[in-house]
Protein backbone atom coordinates (compact mmCIF):
# COMPACT_ATOMS: atom_id res chain seq x y z
CA UNK A 1 0.00 0.00 0.00
CA UNK A 2 1.71 3.31 -1.02
CA UNK A 3 1.62 6.52 1.31
CA UNK A 4 -0.94 7.74 -0.55
CA UNK A 5 -3.53 4.98 -0.60
CA UNK A 6 -2.95 5.38 3.27
CA UNK A 7 -3.69 8.27 3.63
CA UNK A 8 -6.56 8.57 1.54
CA UNK A 9 -8.34 6.00 3.95
CA UNK A 10 -7.31 7.82 6.97
CA UNK A 11 -9.32 10.44 5.30
CA UNK A 12 -12.06 8.48 4.36
CA UNK A 13 -12.00 7.22 7.93
CA UNK A 14 -12.30 10.61 9.26
CA UNK A 15 -15.09 11.59 7.42
CA UNK A 16 -16.99 8.25 7.62
CA UNK A 17 -17.28 7.68 4.09
CA UNK A 18 -15.18 4.41 3.40
CA UNK A 19 -17.92 3.81 0.65
CA UNK A 20 -16.90 7.57 -1.07
CA UNK A 21 -20.80 7.54 -1.07
CA UNK A 22 -20.02 11.47 -0.31
CA UNK A 23 -16.42 11.81 -1.88
CA UNK A 24 -14.58 10.27 -4.91
CA UNK A 25 -11.50 9.29 -4.47
CA UNK A 26 -10.31 11.89 -6.90
CA UNK A 27 -11.68 14.92 -4.80
CA UNK A 28 -10.09 13.16 -1.19
CA UNK A 29 -6.68 13.66 -3.64
CA UNK A 30 -7.69 17.01 -4.60
CA UNK A 31 -8.32 18.09 -1.15
CA UNK A 32 -4.64 16.15 -0.46
CA UNK A 33 -3.35 18.20 -2.94
CA UNK A 34 -4.76 21.44 -1.54
CA UNK A 35 -3.69 20.65 1.87
CA UNK A 36 0.40 19.08 1.15
CA UNK A 37 0.85 22.55 -0.82
CA UNK A 38 0.24 24.58 2.24
CA UNK A 39 2.37 22.18 4.45
CA UNK A 40 5.03 22.56 2.09
CA UNK A 41 4.66 26.43 2.46
CA UNK A 42 5.33 26.03 6.07
CA UNK A 43 7.46 22.59 6.68
CA UNK A 44 9.22 22.54 3.06
CA UNK A 45 11.39 19.34 1.99
CA UNK A 46 15.03 20.73 2.80
CA UNK A 47 16.78 19.32 -0.69
CA UNK A 48 20.16 19.53 -1.99
CA UNK A 49 21.42 19.37 -5.83
CA UNK A 50 24.41 20.80 -8.31
CA UNK A 51 24.90 21.78 -11.45
CA UNK A 52 27.28 22.37 -13.51
CA UNK A 53 29.52 25.73 -13.75
CA UNK A 54 29.66 27.17 -16.95
CA UNK A 55 32.98 29.26 -17.69
CA UNK A 56 32.70 32.78 -17.14
CA UNK A 57 28.67 32.47 -16.65
CA UNK A 58 27.39 34.63 -13.85
CA UNK A 59 23.39 33.46 -14.36
CA UNK A 60 22.20 29.79 -14.08
CA UNK A 61 18.81 28.46 -15.60
CA UNK A 62 17.54 26.20 -12.25
CA UNK A 63 13.74 26.24 -13.97
CA UNK A 64 14.94 22.15 -14.15
CA UNK A 65 15.03 21.74 -10.02
CA UNK A 66 11.33 20.16 -9.45
CA UNK A 67 9.54 21.29 -6.97
CA UNK A 68 11.64 24.19 -5.90
CA UNK A 69 10.01 27.00 -3.97
CA UNK A 70 13.36 28.74 -2.52
CA UNK A 71 17.35 28.67 -3.10
CA UNK A 72 18.52 28.94 0.72
CA UNK A 73 22.36 28.39 0.41
CA UNK A 74 24.74 28.37 -3.00
CA UNK A 75 28.43 26.99 -2.59
CA UNK A 76 31.26 27.87 -5.63
CA UNK A 77 33.32 26.36 -6.21
CA UNK A 78 32.30 22.47 -5.19
CA UNK A 79 33.90 19.49 -6.22
CA UNK A 80 32.16 16.12 -4.42
CA UNK A 81 35.41 14.11 -5.76
CA UNK A 82 37.65 16.46 -3.65
CA UNK A 83 37.93 16.90 -0.17
CA UNK A 84 38.81 20.39 -0.19
CA UNK A 85 36.22 21.64 -2.29
CA UNK A 86 33.88 19.36 -0.67
CA UNK A 87 33.92 21.97 1.88
CA UNK A 88 31.38 24.80 2.78
CA UNK A 89 31.83 28.17 0.08
CA UNK A 90 29.33 29.82 0.75
CA UNK A 91 28.72 32.77 -1.69
CA UNK A 92 26.69 35.69 -2.62
CA UNK A 93 23.81 34.72 -4.74
CA UNK A 94 20.53 36.65 -5.67
CA UNK A 95 17.66 35.48 -7.91
CA UNK A 96 17.08 37.54 -10.89
CA UNK A 97 13.03 35.82 -11.21
CA UNK A 98 11.63 32.86 -10.56
CA UNK A 99 14.56 30.38 -12.39
CA UNK A 100 17.50 32.29 -12.87
CA UNK A 101 19.75 32.53 -9.92
CA UNK A 102 22.70 35.06 -10.34
CA UNK A 103 25.97 34.35 -8.56
CA UNK A 104 26.67 37.89 -7.04
CA UNK A 105 30.51 37.95 -6.28
CA UNK A 106 33.59 39.13 -8.02
CA UNK A 107 35.15 35.79 -9.69
CA UNK A 108 35.27 34.21 -12.75
CA UNK A 109 33.03 30.79 -12.71
CA UNK A 110 35.24 28.00 -14.07
CA UNK A 111 33.31 24.94 -15.76
CA UNK A 112 36.25 22.29 -13.65
CA UNK A 113 33.90 23.09 -10.64
CA UNK A 114 30.32 22.61 -9.81
CA UNK A 115 27.34 24.71 -8.02
CA UNK A 116 25.90 23.12 -5.12
CA UNK A 117 22.51 24.59 -4.28
CA UNK A 118 20.60 24.30 -1.73
CA UNK A 119 16.96 24.37 -1.83
CA UNK A 120 13.42 24.24 0.05
CA UNK A 121 11.02 22.19 -1.97
CA UNK A 122 7.42 20.74 -2.07
CA UNK A 123 6.76 17.94 0.16
CA UNK A 124 5.88 14.83 -1.89
CA UNK A 125 3.24 11.98 -1.21
CA UNK A 126 4.22 8.39 -2.78
CA UNK A 127 1.64 7.45 -4.99
CA UNK A 128 -0.05 10.72 -5.40
CA UNK A 129 0.64 12.56 -8.74
CA UNK A 130 3.62 9.71 -9.59
CA UNK A 131 5.92 11.18 -6.62
CA UNK A 132 8.21 8.12 -6.23
CA UNK A 133 8.77 8.61 -2.96
CA UNK A 134 7.05 10.41 0.45
CA UNK A 135 9.26 13.10 2.29
CA UNK A 136 6.51 13.43 5.04
CA UNK A 137 7.15 12.16 8.36
CA UNK A 138 4.89 10.94 10.87
CA UNK A 139 3.62 13.98 12.51
CA UNK A 140 3.42 15.45 9.22
CA UNK A 141 1.11 12.93 7.78
CA UNK A 142 -1.17 12.70 10.99
CA UNK A 143 -1.61 16.45 10.37
CA UNK A 144 -2.45 16.36 6.40
CA UNK A 145 -5.39 14.33 7.32
CA UNK A 146 -6.74 17.05 9.15
CA UNK A 147 -5.99 19.50 6.47
CA UNK A 148 -7.26 17.10 3.35
CA UNK A 149 -10.69 16.24 5.97
CA UNK A 150 -11.03 19.40 6.23
CA UNK A 151 -10.97 20.67 2.63
CA UNK A 152 -13.38 17.75 1.85
CA UNK A 153 -16.13 18.85 4.09
CA UNK A 154 -15.64 22.22 3.18
CA UNK A 155 -16.21 21.85 -0.62
CA UNK A 156 -19.00 19.59 -0.01
CA UNK A 157 -20.71 21.83 2.62
CA UNK A 158 -20.91 24.25 -0.44
CA UNK A 159 -22.17 21.89 -2.94
CA UNK A 160 -24.92 20.82 -0.63
CA UNK A 161 -26.25 25.19 0.12
CA UNK A 162 -29.84 24.87 -0.34
CA UNK A 163 -30.45 21.53 -1.84
CA UNK A 164 -32.91 19.70 -0.16
CA UNK A 165 -30.77 16.02 -0.13
CA UNK A 166 -29.52 16.89 3.55
CA UNK A 167 -31.48 18.57 6.45
CA UNK A 168 -32.57 22.06 7.20
CA UNK A 169 -28.85 23.71 8.56
CA UNK A 170 -26.64 20.12 8.02
CA UNK A 171 -25.08 22.44 5.51
CA UNK A 172 -23.63 24.72 7.87
CA UNK A 173 -22.40 22.20 10.64
CA UNK A 174 -20.65 20.78 7.89
CA UNK A 175 -18.87 24.03 7.06
CA UNK A 176 -18.00 24.24 10.61
CA UNK A 177 -16.75 20.98 10.79
CA UNK A 178 -14.36 21.36 7.86
CA UNK A 179 -13.67 24.58 9.29
CA UNK A 180 -12.13 23.05 12.55
CA UNK A 181 -10.38 20.30 10.78
CA UNK A 182 -8.53 22.96 8.98
CA UNK A 183 -7.78 25.40 12.01
CA UNK A 184 -6.47 21.90 13.58
CA UNK A 185 -4.31 21.18 10.31
CA UNK A 186 -2.73 24.62 10.61
CA UNK A 187 -2.15 24.76 14.66
CA UNK A 188 -0.33 21.36 13.72
CA UNK A 189 1.90 22.24 10.58
CA UNK A 190 2.32 25.50 12.74
CA UNK A 191 3.84 24.16 15.96
CA UNK A 192 5.60 21.54 14.08
CA UNK A 193 7.09 24.65 11.95
CA UNK A 194 8.46 26.51 15.24
CA UNK A 195 9.95 23.26 16.62
CA UNK A 196 11.76 23.51 13.06
CA UNK A 197 12.85 26.95 13.17
CA UNK A 198 14.15 26.41 16.81
CA UNK A 199 16.32 23.21 15.31
CA UNK A 200 17.50 25.67 12.57
CA UNK A 201 18.41 28.64 15.09
CA UNK A 202 20.37 26.28 17.10
CA UNK A 203 22.60 24.90 14.24
CA UNK A 204 26.17 25.03 14.45
CA UNK A 205 27.88 27.84 12.04
CA UNK A 206 30.40 26.13 9.61
CA UNK A 207 31.81 28.92 8.28
CA UNK A 208 30.69 31.56 10.94
CA UNK A 209 33.09 34.58 12.27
Amino acid sequence: MSDHTDLRDRIEDMLKDASNADWSTSEIDNALRIALHELSLALPSRSVTTIDAVADAWEYDISSVSGLLQVTEVWYPYLSTDASYKKPHPVKWRMLDDSRLLIDEDLDPDATYDLRIFYDRLQTLAGLDAAASTTLNAQEKSALVFGAAGYCAIALSVDKVDKVTIGKGASEELRKWGWARVMEFRQRIGDLAVIADAGEDSRIGWWGA
